[in-house]
């Protein structure tokens, strides 16, 4: 994506936006690609780059296949 159309919405619209379509892959069923999307997403923004300690729990979570504890990490992510 271009980075200038990022950088045009604002913080909370956009993070809104990554949460969504990472719930879109979880709703189907499709952890993986909603960890990738999530992750990815956030990080094109320096002012929305995951920590390095909620990186940590989210690569064990995906370790152990915990669709329910990503939900939970997407859903309270601010």
């Amino acid at each position: 994506m271009d980075r200038s159309i990022i950088a045009d919405v604002p913080r909370d619209k956009y993070v809104e936006r990554c949460k969504q379509r990472a719930f879109d892959y979880l709703d189907r069923g499709d952890l993986r690609n909603a960890v990738a999307s999530f992750v990815n997403n956030m990080n094109a923004r320096p002012d929305c780059e995951l920590p390095h300690h909620l990186a940590a729990l989210g690569d064990l979570l995906l370790m152990r296949n915990d669709a329910l504890g990503w939900k939970a990490l997407i859903e309270e992510f601010r």
